[in-house]
């Protein structure tokens, strides 16, 4: 049966309590204390409740966990605190690995002479870890927490392992993929099983540490894949997960312990929604490839392009329709949608993953051509960034548990992101570094104050059924926001770069474009370097403009939010 979402029931109460479960429902009139005294666990008898219970209850007590978005049963300080270490290392080597590859990609091309063909690195494991986010939600409710996140890790450290002994690209490409897969569960259920454990009322703190995870794998990403591909070996930026992920694994083995839903595997099979799971993953790569190739591979007018768009769109339209109402269970179920709380902060996130990502892959490029940054260098100075977030995200988490609101801190946040990318748009080559650092610290603290707040926001809207549905679906529009804000923001680059630098003549266009900072070892006059530096220092102010309304209209839509009071004890 499905766990309950318990309202207004304290340990004690033993008359006249109302639990509503998810589907289906029961009304439980006499419940009693159960006789060892666990104020989380109620048994109530057949007779008592209003509806007669399911054919494989009938007959026996009807045991229900008050758990999420209620009381979770009791677990010690310590034996949580391992659960999260291992959690948090997770979903760090799932986030890490998106971005990690990017500084060793030329040294891997180079060895494996497949340079044309490395940008299949990238793309295979951002397709599989982004298309598959929003499934891990349902087929956690039908298999159980823990199966989904072992088969989430040991794919994942498979892929990994098989990365790292590659001897062609081929075998790299697909193995990335791999790695993906789990990687895309990795998140999801991290996030899910800690909502299943801790109250919601004190659960901001612990979400807080999964997306400092995220903030903190941005900036470490490319320093240690640039670490290992230039002191090490290129296959280490692989091998490293092996290590970590076993602490990971052994948690999940020995300290893990959720319940798990009955019945025979043919059953659960049964239970999948395979036309919506199949619409959903195919329309979700048509448009994601589009993406990664547009402006890159092929113009955005191609019609490989606009046929890989119409495609995906259409399949993912067929999507919509096949879960409002041919598919029993659907994986996503439309009737979320009807929250206006969830839609906004759906958005809200869509909108910052592609601040997140356009200022990190950016920025560093900014700081490696006017100030001539090592790529070491210019990571580093994408610290004042992260912190930042980080710290927005434990004050967030420290205000929602003191004051058990969240909508305002939302509003404060996307002000305060609003401003920050204001800010970062009017960097120059003669700004200080006290402006550059000044100006990431209220970018990333705006953004770390909103990003688990709203995850928060949609956990408590959400029904006890649904939480872990909505939350693989939030984790899924930051992915698609991450990926979209990269191709927009490099689209605006491109095309200003490319206007400006044909004005300047003497250049090797064709050396820099691979190495931008060149510029100041190669044999030009002082007013060319000049005009070069301005002309980057122009795109990429431009490319983050979009952001400024993208953080304004997450502001104006967030006005919109119904508080709803955080449940507690």
């Amino acid at each position: 049966m499905a766990y309950s979402s318990v309202n207004n029931v304290e340990p004690g109460d033993s008359e006249n309590s109302t639990v509503r479960t998810g589907s289906p429902a029961y009304l439980v009139t006499d419940m009693k204390l159960e006789a060892d005294g666990d104020p989380t666990r109620f048994i109530a008898t057949p007779e008592a409740t209003s509806e007669k219970p399911p054919p494989d209850l009938e007959g026996s007590p009807l045991e229900i966990p008050l758990n999420n978005p209620g009381e979770p049963p009791p677990m010690s300080t310590g034996k949580l605190i391992i659960i999260m270490i291992g959690l948090c290392l997770g979903t760090f080597l799932a986030f890490v690995d998106i971005t990690i590859v990017a500084t060793a990609l030329p040294i891997i091309g180079a060895q494996l002479r497949a340079f044309y063909e490395i940008t299949w690195v990238t793309t295979s494991y951002l397709l599989t870890s982004t298309a598959l986010r929003p499934l891990y939600g349902k087929f956690s409710d039908i298999f159980g927490r823990v199966p989904v996140i072992l088969f989430a890790l040991v794919t994942f450290l498979v892929g990994c392992a098989i990365c790292g002994a590659a001897q062609n690209i081929m075998m790299l490409i697909i193995a990335r993929g791999l790695a993906g897969i789990g990687g895309a569960g990795l998140v999801s259920l991290s996030y899910i099983i800690i909502s299943d454990m801790v109250p919601l009322d004190r659960r901001a703190l612990f979400l807080g540490a999964f997306s400092a995870m995220f903030a903190i794998a941005s900036i470490a990403g490319p320093l240690l894949g640039g670490v290992f591909a230039d002191y090490v070996s290129w296959r280490w930026v692989f091998y490293i997960n092996l290590p970590i992920g076993a602490v990971t694994l052994l948690v999940i083995l020995f300290a893990i312990r959720m319940p798990y839903p009955k019945g025979s595997i043919l059953n659960k099979l049964g239970k999948i929604d395979y036309l919506g799971t199949f619409l959903l993953v195919a329309g979700t790569t048509f448009v994601l490839l589009a993406i990664l190739w547009g402006g890159k591979d092929y113009p955005w007018n191609d019609k490989r392009i606009i046929s890989f768009f119409c495609v995906g769109f259409a399949l993912i339209i067929l999507f919509i329709l096949a879960e409002m109402f041919i598919v029993a269970e659907p994986v996503v179920p439309m009737s979320l949608f009807r929250y206006r709380n969830i839609y906004i902060s759906f958005t809200g996130v869509f909108f910052l993953g592609v601040a997140i990502m356009g200022t990190v892959f950016y920025l560093p490029i900014f700081f490696n051509v006017v100030h001539n940054d090592s790529a070491t260098m210019a990571g580093v100075k994408l610290l004042p960034f992260m912190l930042s977030m980080v710290a927005g995200n434990f004050i967030s988490a420290a205000l929602i548990q003191k004051s058990g609101r969240c909508r305002e801190i939302v509003w404060v946040g996307t002000v305060i992101a609003t401003v920050g990318a204001g800010l970062l748009t009017t960097l120059s080559r003669d700004s200080s570094v006290g402006h550059e650092v000044g100006y990431t610290l209220i970018f990333g603290l705006g953004m770390g104050l909103y990003f688990q707040t709203m995850l928060m926001i949609c956990q408590s809207t959400a029904e006890a059924s649904e939480v872990a549905i909505v939350t693989a679906c939030y984790n899924f529009f930051e992915a698609i926001g991450a990926t979209l804000g990269l191709a927009i923001i490099s689209a605006i680059m491109n095309n200003v770069l490319t206007t400006r630098l044909a004005l300047i003549p003497g250049l090797d266009l064709a050396a820099l474009s691979a190495s931008p900072a060149d510029i100041y070892t190669m044999d030009v006059s002082e007013e060319t370097r000049s005009q070069f530096i301005d002309a980057y220092v122009k795109a990429i102010s431009t490319a983050l403009i979009p952001v400024i309304p993208m953080m304004g209209v997450t502001f104006l839509l967030s006005l919109a939010y119904k508080h709803i009071p955080l449940q507690s004890k």
